[in-house]
């Protein structure tokens, strides 16, 4: 719910019902209706439908963007009739009043129960917590889209195209291929064993007449280099050629010196998988007697680790582990049960053992037949996808302690329970409150939580994209820009989240802080004091001009464009990412501002602004966007400070918001900023209960955001209130049946 540009007020007691059908929709009608005629099928902004205050209920998003748009100046559009000033502050304090004083009048809402494919990310870490190997799928399966509050791992867009199947098919043969060591294949096929078979006396050479062939067949359980060797003698007194053919091609051509017996050897590559390998005597040119063909494992590509992984999930004690399918039925219920993140039964359990079975009856080794039931559970939806019961009813279920394990270590972890989460769920204790909160505070300060500050940093901020699609113009700022710097750019932001997550600073530090993270090369770019090192460190700052989200070089790429920076851009990304104030999109018909300042123009870009925003249908809007960028206008596209603008003129950094507020210069707008500190504080509410949850908020979800705000307000702001806040709520903890038409009806 956007809030716009508000003036901090205490949530009071709604007015009555005769006092919003008497004061407020009265006048709302009057300047709104002729656009948004609750009669008129073409209105698609049915706000006015609301007749009463319980109508009001009901369309709670809408209402708070209208609310938005009064205080904004953005409605109604410049050439209809306004309201005055008094009354444009009446309408929207009221109701946003009103909204928050009724957030939880529908009662406690779960919102629907979503079950939803893992991300690449989430894939990737649940495999290396599971198994070992980190082989880097997070960068090989298509990108996941974004989707509800912004982040990719809402439930929503996680489709599961056939073309990700497969590559989940190749990518759990690969994993278990680099994490279970199957015993070097070392065969030898006797001539009386080669293919067509022959009765001949043990330990006879096979006459191989010309044109024809002997063949073998061999299965190759991981691909590697082998080597493929012929013992043959040739009895005639020239010299002959013998060619080998791999699956029905030559793979390889062998001079065979006269009248000795001789080994003829060669090293292929040969993937997983049955292989056809022949010996081929060419026509017009004497029979050769073969006596024996040997297959040997050279290499097989595994991490380093693989022995730790494979003891691991053998259970191996000084490398040697039970086998047989007692053993295998163990191991895999074990497996199953972690990889599913809840309990098996042997009816969940029976696909898998089929496998094993199906693998044993033809005599694969034993860590074949395991590999072969674990590659089934790899490509298992209660694997690929987290799955939760569907709830009865409409009332409010909570979640068994197996499945807030898993709510709770995707959030913070991006990845499966680790073992004490698990016994937790065991032991049925997770949900205890004191329990719960102890969790949170062991998972925040675990490596493993790192993902989570740079998933939703970079997702929240849009600075995940610096260096990718988010780049200056090739060579116009060689020397000072680099693949190195943008990887610090994003690190910085990153950075300030977990410290303020960890060390549970107030999330105010998001808009102004005294400190800021650098390291050598950002300590130069950023013309500061000389920091040691390539490691990120906490450094004072005190000027006014770094400290919080809007001194960092990310957030300046990222509201630039590629030849200049942006106002506009960097006022749009403050109302939009900062506060949750939607944007419209510029008109159709209004020409576009150019890409790049030229050093020769009489005029610097403010003044090019100031003068497109003379066009009435554009004045709304930028009179709202325009003051927050000319307050950041002294940093560059690439963050650095500067005096002076593209064409040599001093930087004006001034402006006036349309509530009336001065300021000159980032400190001071920062300043005005932390004063909307309660509206912040609901927009980031917003962004981390929709990143926890992985769906889209809905309107019923206000009383919970509201709960988050309060208790924000109640705790000094604390980063750690809030995660704890999140997994303590409704939505965390419980579920229940949605009409998913009507997300209200509960």
């Amino acid at each position: 719910m956007a809030y716009g540009w508000i003036t901090p007020v205490v949530a009071q007691e709604p007015e009555s019902a005769d006092h919003f059908e008497k004061k407020i929709r009265p006048v709302l009608t009057q300047y709104c209706a002729a656009c948004h005629d609750p009669e008129d099928p073409s209105n698609h902004v049915e706000f006015l439908k609301a007749n009463t205050t319980a109508d009001l209920q009901h369309l709670r998003g809408i209402w708070g963007s209208a609310a938005a748009q009064l205080r904004n100046r953005t409605m109604p559009p410049p050439d209809e009739d306004q309201p005055s000033e008094q009354q444009r502050l009446e309408l929207a304090n009221w109701i946003d009043d009103h909204l928050r004083a009724t957030a939880c009048e529908l009662g406690p809402y779960a919102g629907n129960v979503t079950t939803r494919r893992l991300n690449r990310s989430e894939y990737e870490n649940t495999i290396r917590d599971l198994i070992g190997p980190q082989l880097g799928y997070d960068e090989t399966f298509p990108t996941d889209g974004g989707g509800g509050e912004g982040f990719n791992n809402n439930g929503e867009t996680l489709f599961l195209p056939p073309m990700l199947m497969e590559r989940y098919v190749e990518a759990a043969q690969q994993i278990l291929d680099a994490a279970i060591i199957t015993p070097s294949l070392r065969t030898e096929f006797a001539a009386d064993q080669l293919i067509p078979l022959v009765e001949s006396p043990n330990d006879q050479p096979r006459t191989l007449a010309p044109g024809l062939e002997l063949s073998a067949g061999v299965v190759i359980y991981v691909a590697g280099d082998y080597e493929l060797t012929a013992d043959v003698r040739n009895m005639s007194k020239q010299d002959l050629k013998l060619v080998l053919k791999l699956d029905g091609l030559p793979a390889d051509r062998f001079q065979l010196s006269s009248q000795k017996e001789q080994s003829l050897g060669t090293t292929v590559r040969l993937s997983r998988g049955f292989h056809a390998i022949a010996l081929h005597n060419p026509q017009d040119q004497p029979e050769i007697a073969l006596l024996r063909l040997k297959v040997q494992e050279l290499g097989v590509k595994r991490p380093k680790a693989a022995q730790k992984f494979h003891d691991h999930i053998f259970q191996a004690k000084e490398g040697k582990y039970e086998k047989g399918r007692i053993a295998a039925e163990k191991l895999l219920r074990r497996f199953a049960t972690q990889a599913f993140r809840h309990p098996v039964s042997d009816g969940d359990l029976a696909p898998f053992l089929a496998l094993y079975d199906r693998a044993a009856d033809r005599a694969d080794p034993y860590e074949e037949c395991i590999k072969l039931a674990l590659k089934g559970i790899l490509v298992s939806p209660h694997f690929l996808f987290r799955i939760e019961a569907t709830p009865r009813s409409a009332e409010l279920e909570r979640i068994d302690d197996f499945a807030l394990a898993t709510r709770l270590s995707y959030f913070l972890w991006s990845s499966m329970p680790d073992e004490r989460l698990f016994d937790l769920a065991r032991q049925q204790k997770l949900h205890e409150t004191p329990v719960l909160k102890a969790e949170v505070q062991r998972m925040l300060q675990d490596e493993k939580a790192d993902v989570f500050f740079a998933t939703f940093t970079g997702q929240w901020l849009g600075t995940k994209e610096v260096g990718g699609s988010v780049a200056p113009i090739n060579g116009q700022f060689k020397g000072i820009y680099s693949s190195e710097l943008a990887a610090d750019f994003r690190a910085e932001a990153i950075q300030l989240t977990t410290y303020v997550a960890r060390e549970n600073r107030s999330i105010l530090d998001f808009l102004d802080a005294d400190y800021c993270f650098l390291n050598d090369r950002l300590a130069k770019h950023y013309d500061l004091p000389k920091v040691a090192g390539r490691q990120l460190r906490k450094v004072e700052v005190t000027n006014g001009q770094r400290g919080g989200l809007l001194g960092l070089g990310g957030v300046h790429m990222v509201t630039s464009y590629p030849q200049r920076s942006s106002p506009v851009l960097r006022g749009a990304w403050v109302l939009e990412t900062l506060f949750g104030t939607p944007v419209p999109s510029p008109p159709a018909d209004i020409p576009a501002l150019p890409n790049k300042v030229s050093a020769k123009n009489a005029k610097t870009f403010r003044q090019q602004l100031e003068k497109h925003r003379d066009n009435a249908s554009c004045a709304a809007c930028h009179d709202l966007l325009d003051p927050i960028g000319f307050g950041l206008d002294n940093f560059d596209l690439l963050g650095r400070w500067r005096d002076k603008t593209e064409n040599g003129q001093a930087v004006d950094a001034t402006g006036v918001l349309p509530s009336g507020e001065k300021f000159s210069g980032p400190a001071e707008l920062k300043a005005i900023l932390l004063e909307r500190k309660q509206e912040f504080a609901r927009h980031l509410s917003r962004k981390v209960l929709g990143y926890a949850l992985g769906r889209s908020l809905e309107d019923p979800d206000s009383c919970t955001i509201e709960s988050l705000v309060t208790s924000l307000e109640e705790n000094d702001f604390r980063m750690q209130t809030l995660i704890e806040q999140i997994v303590l709520s409704t939505p965390f903890q419980y579920r229940q049946q949605v009409n998913s038409a009507d997300p209200t009806s509960h």
